[in-house]
């Protein structure tokens, strides 16, 4: 498909369009003229996917569901001698006519299903979507990412008015990119957790994109957190193992007096340092303070640095 033919177009029905339906959604027409129907491509040749489109001279039909508060679904017959009319495109053909379109058509009708003497296409505006990317082609797993001028999806997440709101984005090999700080031009340059914007087509629930702007989110600012070992993998006794990896828990009190158990993970190679004679993970032991510096992950705290402090007796 054409991408960019569906973002060059106006939004408004063309003047053949408007002759066509008369103006409404809907079957119309004055008494004696042929059977019109006008609203939105839900499908072409079958096909419901938002790049579906008809083929250039090929013979088809396609799905119009009017507007309005009854909406009704026509099916289009399109022939050989079957028009076309768009605006700004010299010569349209059925693969102008796409999922997401506005149409009209008119030619002789029974038990909704019109053959098509003509069909007037119109691409609505636009519409914008942003948010937090939560998959790739259906892939949650952080930091995956799309392809280099290959067609796919993610998903958006965005809160909204206090509600998460979830939009799927299909791009093309015709879809722009623009990716902050990296320079890169393609589906690849989007990953899970970066933030973007998503600007094209809306079909239903989803939005073809034209242009996605894409911005990778600045890495947390690090945490300081001091409190009281309370556990030590789990245990709520003893001390953790020298040079080895595990978890700790402080217990802190925030400004409203509220308890926090705060769950820190160090790495054999996290850095400690403190007042006991021992800078190591040897030195968190329960009941002693200690004080933590890192970013959190997972809902745990992943340790950059650790300071510990004898046990008081």
């Amino acid at each position: 498909m054409k991408l960019v033919r569906k973002f060059a177009c106006a939004s408004a029905l063309t003047v053949a369009a408007v002759a066509i339906t008369g103006g409404m959604a809907g079957v119309a027409g004055a008494a004696g003229s042929a059977p019109s129907v006008s609203g939105t491509v839900t499908a072409v040749n079958g096909d419901t996917s938002p790049t579906a489109c008809g083929s250039a001279g090929a013979t088809g039909s396609f799905t119009l569901t009017t507007n309005g508060s009854t909406p009704t679904v026509h099916t289009i017959e399109v022939g050989s001698a079957t028009s076309f009319v768009e605006k700004k495109i010299s010569a349209p053909t059925f693969a102008n006519v796409c999922v997401g379109d506005d149409a009209g058509a008119i030619g002789s009708e029974t038990n909704f299903v019109l053959t098509a003497s003509s069909v007037s296409i119109s691409v609505p505006k636009s519409t914008h979507a942003f948010g937090t990317v939560v998959a790739v082609d259906g892939v949650t797993t952080p930091k995956t990412c799309g392809s280099a001028h290959a067609s796919g999806d993610f998903t958006l997440s965005t809160l909204i008015s206090g509600s998460q709101v979830v939009t799927t984005v299909f791009v093309t090999s015709d879809t722009k990119f623009n990716v902050s700080h990296t320079g890169t031009t393609t589906f690849a340059g989007l990953c899970v957790g970066d933030y973007a914007q998503a600007e094209g087509l809306a079909v239903g629930s989803t939005v073809l994109a034209a242009s996605v702007e894409v911005r990778v989110p600045k890495p947390p600012a690090p945490l300081h957190v001091t409190g009281t070992v309370t556990s030590v993998n789990g245990a709520t006794a003893g001390c953790g193992t020298a040079d080895t990896a595990g978890t700790f828990v402080l217990t802190w009190t925030d400004k409203s007096a509220t308890v926090i158990n705060t769950t820190v993970n160090v790495q054999a190679t996290t850095p400690f340092t403190g007042k006991s004679g021992t800078t190591s993970f040897a030195a968190v032991c329960v009941g002693a303070k200690a004080s933590a510096i890192g970013t959190y992950s997972s809902g745990a705290l992943e340790a950059l640095s650790v300071a510990t402090y004898p046990v008081k007796v």
